[in-house]
């Protein structure tokens, strides 16, 4: 089955990227609430945070958007597409 669950999560802690990525193994969309990070995390820790997502992501074909200042969606495969 082709299914996927669209999941709101909060993105409070570097140490929660383990978990976002198996939640995009168990065929998840995460439209993730960054403003809690943003506020309490050093800018070079998060984009190294956001660039070990995006490796995973590229490894499994998923991908990532920004949805206004605070906001990502990510997508667990190349099945689910954002379109710009």
């Amino acid at each position: 089955t082709n299914s996927f669950i669209i999941k709101k999560y909060d993105f409070s802690s570097i140490e929660q990227i383990e978990d976002i990525k198996n939640e995009l193994l168990s065929r998840k969309i995460l439209i993730i609430n960054a403003k809690e990070i943003l506020q309490n995390i050093d800018v070079t820790k998060l984009k190294r945070g956001i660039e070990d997502l995006k490796i995973f992501l590229r490894e499994n074909g998923g991908s990532m958007a920004r949805l206004g200042d605070q906001y990502l969606i990510l997508t667990p495969n190349r099945l689910v597409k954002i379109a710009n």
